[in-house]
C-alpha cells in the first residue's frame, strides 16, 4: 500500500511540474491544462495496480480533490486553471474519481468500468480539447458552442479505442457494439456538458454504462434511450421547442416510456418528436395572414407535452405491469393520434380554406374544429407513419398497424369534433376575429362559444384517449 501512495504522489508531482515548466516557457494555459488533464488519468492505473478497489484508493482521490479545491480557490496552480469562466473543472475531476472510488467499495466489479470512465474523461475529453485548439479554425468547423468537429472525432475515436483496449487487456465481456456505445455516450456528454462538469458526467456516465453492459444482460433493450435521450433533449432546448417546465415533463415521459418499453417505446416517442418538429417547421414557414394567429406559442410547455403523451404513458405502464399486448398496441395508437393531430394543424396551415363539418360552415384556417383536405390527408399520413415505423421494428403486426392507423385518424377527427363544439373560443372586440386566446390586438377577448374548462390541451388529451379506446375496442 505504501508503494501506491508514493508512486501516485510522485506521479502527480511530475505531471504538475511538467505543466508548470511548459507554462513558464510560454505555453498557453489552455494547452498545459489539457496536458495535465490527459496525464492525470494514468493515476487510475497506478492506484488500481497497488490498491485495487479499496478505501486506500478512495483516500488518495479525496486527498487530491482537497488539494485541487484549495489550489482552485487560492489560484495556486495557474498552469491548470481555466480562462474566463473560472470553472472548477479540475476539482470536478477529483470529485468524480472520489465518487467512483466510493462506489467500488460496494461494487468491487465496478473498478474496471471505472477505469474506462477515467480514460474517456482524461484521454478522450483531454485530447478532444487539445486537438480542437491546435487545428486551424479554417479546417475545424464548430459544431456546438465551442466544440469542433476535430475534437468530436478525436474524442469518439479515443474513447472507443480505450474501451477496446480494456476489453482485450482485462478480458472484459464487452462487444465491439458495447465499445461503440460507450464512445457515443462519452462524446455526447463531452459535447453537451459545460463549465467543467463533463469531468463528472463522462467519468460516472461511461463507468455505469460499462458496468451495466457487463452486469445486466437485458441492457441492450434500453440502449437507444440511454444514448439518444441526451441528444434529443439538448436539441429541443437549443431549438426552443420546449419551455423549461416542458423540458422537465419531456424528460419524465422519456424516462417512464424508456423504462417500461425500452428501445421499442423510445423509437415511437422519437418518431413523434421528429414528426412534430417537421410539421412545426412547415407551420412556421407558412406566412399567410391569419393562418396561425389562433395557435399558441410554438415553444411547448409541460401541459402541452403531457396533453399529447399522458395517454401513451399510461398504456406503457399498463403493458409493463400486465404484459398484455393490447396496451402495447394502444400505446402506439396514442402517439399515432398525437402525430395525426399535429400534422393536421401544422401541414393543414398550408391550406387557403378550412371548413367546420360539425357546424357546417367555413372557418379561418388554424381554428380548432376546422378541417381542410390537406390537413385531413396529413392526419391520415401521420397516423400511418407511426404505425409503419412500429411494424418495421417488430413492435406490432401489419394487421395491428391497420387498427392503429384507423384509431389514430379517428382520434384526430374526434379532436376536431371537440374543438368545434366544446372547446372554448373567444371574440376579439377590436377586429371581431374568432380566436382561442384570452387576449388579441392587445386587449382582452370576450367568450364566444364552448366551455371555459375545455381548452386546446384538454381536447388533445381526449383525442389520444379516444384513439386508445378505439384501438382496444377493435382488438378485443
Amino acid at each position: 500500500m505504501l508503494e501506491g501512495y508514493l508512486f501516485s504522489g510522485l506521479y502527480a508531482i511530475i505531471c504538475l511540474a511538467l505543466a508548470f515548466l511548459l507554462y513558464k516557457l510560454g505555453v498557453s494555459k489552455k494547452i498545459t491544462r489539457k496536458i495535465v488533464h490527459i496525464l492525470v488519468g494514468f493515476e487510475w492505473a497506478i492506484l488500481y495496480y497497488f490498491m485495487g478497489a479499496s478505501w486506500q484508493f478512495l483516500s488518495v482521490c479525496l486527498a487530491f480533490s482537497l488539494i485541487l479545491l484549495i489550489a482552485h480557490r487560492k489560484n495556486l496552480m495557474p498552469m491548470i486553471s481555466s480562462d474566463g469562466d473560472n470553472s472548477p473543472g479540475t476539482v470536478y475531476y477529483g470529485l468524480a474519481m472520489s465518487v467512483m472510488a466510493t462506489v467500488t467499495l460496494f461494487l468491487p466489479n465496478m473498478i474496471l468500468p471505472f477505469g474506462i470512465g477515467v480514460c474517456c474523461t482524461s484521454l478522450g475529453d483531454g485530447l478532444a480539447g487539445l486537438l480542437g485548439q491546435c487545428v486551424d479554425a479554417k479546417w475545424n468547423i464548430k459544431v456546438y458552442k465551442k466544440k469542433t468537429i476535430v475534437g468530436i472525432i478525436a474524442n469518439f475515436t479515443v474513447c472507443f479505442a480505450s474501451a477496446m483496449l480494456f476489453k482485450h487487456i482485462f478480458e472484459m465481456p464487452l462487444s465491439v457494439w458495447h465499445c461503440l456505445a460507450i464512445a457515443v455516450l462519452a462524446t455526447q456528454l463531452e459535447l453537451f456538458t459545460g463549465r467543467g462538469l463533463d469531468n463528472i458526467t463522462i467519468t460516472i456516465g461511461t463507468s455505469f454504462l460499462t458496468y451495466l453492459f457487463i452486469a445486466v444482460e437485458s441492457i441492450g433493450n434500453y440502449l437507444l434511450p440511454i444514448l439518444l435521450s441526451p441528444l434529443i433533449i439538448v436539441f429541443a432546448i437549443e431549438k426552443k421547442a420546449l419551455t423549461k417546465d416542458g423540458v422537465a415533463a419531456a424528460i419524465l415521459i422519456d424516462i417512464i416510456i424508456s423504462i417500461t418499453l425500452g428501445n421499442v417505446g423510445f423509437l415511437i416517442l422519437l418518431a413523434f418528436f421528429i414528426g412534430g418538429i417537421f410539421t412545426d417547421k412547415i407551420k412556421k414557414s407558412c406566412k399567410k395572414t391569419g393562418q396561425n394567429e389562433n395557435k399558441k406559442n410554438e415553444c411547448r410547455n409541460s401541459v402541452q407535452v403531457l396533453a399529447n403523451s399522458l395517454a401513451a404513458v399510461v398504456c406503457s405502464v399498463l403493458y409493463f405491469i400486465t404484459d398484455k399486448r393490447v396496451f402495447l398496441v394502444a400505446f402506439v395508437a396514442a402517439f399515432a393520434e398525437a402525430l395525426a393531430d399535429t400534422s393536421a394543424s401544422g401541414i393543414g396551415a398550408l391550406s387557403n380554406k378550412a371548413f367546420d363539418p360539425f357546424r357546417m360552415k367555413r372557418c379561418p384556417p388554424g381554428l380548432s374544429g376546422g378541417m381542410s383536405w390537406i390537413g385531413t390527408l396529413s392526419s391520415l399520413v401521420g397516423s400511418a407513419l407511426i404505425s409503419l415505423i412500429a411494424v418495421a421494428f417488430g413492435t406490432i403486426t401489419f394487421n395491428e398497424a391497420i387498427i392503429v392507423t384507423l384509431a389514430g385518424f379517428l382520434g384526430g377527427v374526434f379532436d376536431s369534433f371537440l374543438g368545434s363544439l366544446l372547446q372554448v373560443k373567444y371574440r376579439c372586440p377590436t377586429c371581431n376575429a374568432i380566436v382561442e386566446k384570452k387576449e388579441h390586438c392587445g386587449k382582452p377577448t370576450l367568450k364566444h362559444s364552448g366551455l371555459v374548462f375545455v381548452t386546446n390541451n384538454s381536447v388533445n388529451l381526449l383525442g389520444t384517449v379516444f384513439a386508445v379506446l378505439v384501438s382496444i375496442a377493435l382488438l378485443i
